[in-house]
């Protein structure tokens, strides 16, 4: 049935099944239960190719992965066959559930990180939620020490203060569409250069600058809501889900069989983007096994795809004082260097 009529069958099929899931994944929500929701099985049917692209009006793929999900000391759970619909619809579901409160100005981001290049770096950091001061450890003799430094955030860049990036992420859509286009249009949330595209009376103004860069093709967009989940730490929950839906509206969007291990070399999910138009994106994104949360991110770095630049969030939380770990002690001050 590849003619156009059959295509709009197949088309109509899936978005039932589509809309289905999400009335499904809704009154999950709504019945309060906090057990992370795990991608259902979708069975392939003749005729349907699994390598079919996103539609952007179904946001659904047909590429799917086989994965495990396992927890810290937990037997490894029974193998799933996902679609990246599925994948991100429970990840939205999931990121739904979150914690919607809100840092004091005088606490800080807590962020452990592993970064690759060609060395791999554990990468400890903090950042005070007004985004007055960074913090980080470095050697002093033969020990480590907490270095604090001042600085003036730089406004209108996504992870630059959290307190700013959390202000505007508040003010986004949650409809997923919508929250696409917003996203697109607002170069507070672009990482590096992406195709300008300025007409008479087209340039969006929000958060009081020009957003005169903007995310015209879908590996553009992939890569800006990527930029958003490695960089922000405090997303609004409801936005946070809004996120990933908005990533299964965008054509190409792919689940990479078998997966890839991030910066830290946990398995999970790995998505990416190869879009009908042509556009791809270096840029790969991790998810955890089972929550389908945001585990990491990796991009080629100047030489292309020869070399990668690859992150891996291992914690975050919120903390009273630099160089202190959620739920443990503050340091000595004798451990904290002030600049």
């Amino acid at each position: 049935m590849n003619t156009p009529v059959g295509f709009k069958q197949r088309l109509g099929t899936e978005l039932a099944l589509l809309e289905k899931a999400r009335a499904e994944q809704a009154a999950e929500e709504a019945s309060g239960n906090d057990t992370p929701v795990a991608a259902p099985r979708l069975l392939a049917r003749p005729g349907v190719r699994r390598t079919a692209w996103v539609s952007l009006a179904a946001g659904a793929a047909a590429a799917a992965i086989v994965a495990t999900s396992a927890g810290q000391g937990a037997p490894t759970e029974p193998v799933r066959a996902m679609t990246v619909a599925q994948v991100l619809n429970a990840a939205a579901v999931n990121a739904a559930k979150g914690s919607d409160k809100e840092p004091r100005p005088d606490q800080w981001v807590y962020t452990d990180n592993v970064v690759c290049g060609k060395p791999c770096l554990h990468s400890p950091s903090w950042v005070r939620y007004d985004g007055g001061k960074r913090a980080m450890t470095t050697p002093k003799g033969d020990r480590d020490v907490v270095w604090v430094t001042t600085q003036v955030p730089k406004p209108g860049k996504v992870g630059s203060s959290p307190r700013e990036t959390r202000e505007a992420l508040s003010r986004m859509p949650t409809d997923p569409r919508k929250l696409l286009e917003r996203v697109s249009a607002d170069a507070f949330f672009a990482d590096g250069p992406e195709p300008l595209f300025v007409s008479g009376g087209n340039v969006a103004t929000v958060h009081g600058f020009q957003a005169e860069t903007l995310a015209v093709t879908p590996a553009a967009r992939f890569d800006r809501i990527v930029n958003i989940l490695e960089k922000a730490s405090n997303i609004p929950p409801r936005v946070n889900a809004a996120l990933y839906r908005a990533l299964a509206l965008i054509p190409g969007t792919k689940l990479v069989s078998p997966p890839m291990r991030d910066a830290a070399g946990r398995s999970g999910v790995t998505l990416t983007l190869e879009s009908p138009d042509g556009s791809r994106t270096g840029r790969y994104l991790f998810l955890a096994p089972r929550t389908y949360a945001y585990h990491g991110s990796s991009y080629p770095g100047p030489n292309g795809r020869r070399m990668f630049t690859s992150y891996a969030r291992v914690a975050t939380g919120i903390v009273d004082r630099p160089g202190q770990v959620p739920g443990g002690p503050a340091l000595d001050p004798s451990d904290i260097v002030q600049e």
